[in-house]
């Protein structure tokens, strides 16, 4: 079982389609890690990423939370 690994955060610069150089910011995480059985999340699964004390929490999506945010998104363009 792996639980823990150390590895890093990087900003890759990127070119958009303006021609705008823009950061996008990422933490690898590696294979010998998502690959194990007890890694919680599916490929393409929606995580929330939050800051708490000091350090990043990355969670499933509490239930409930897609839907109400589904819901509020689509309210906006009412107004």
């Amino acid at each position: 079982m792996v639980d823990k690994v150390i590895t890093k955060f990087a900003v890759a610069k990127k070119k958009g389609k303006t021609g705008a150089i823009y950061r996008s910011p990422r933490i690898y995480l590696p294979t010998k890690l998502t690959d194990d059985s007890t890694f919680p999340f599916k490929e393409e699964e929606e995580v929330l990423v939050r800051v708490a004390r000091g350090r990043l929490v990355v969670q499933k999506v509490p239930r409930g939370m897609r839907e109400k945010a589904v819901e509020e998104s689509g309210r906006e363009g009412e107004e």
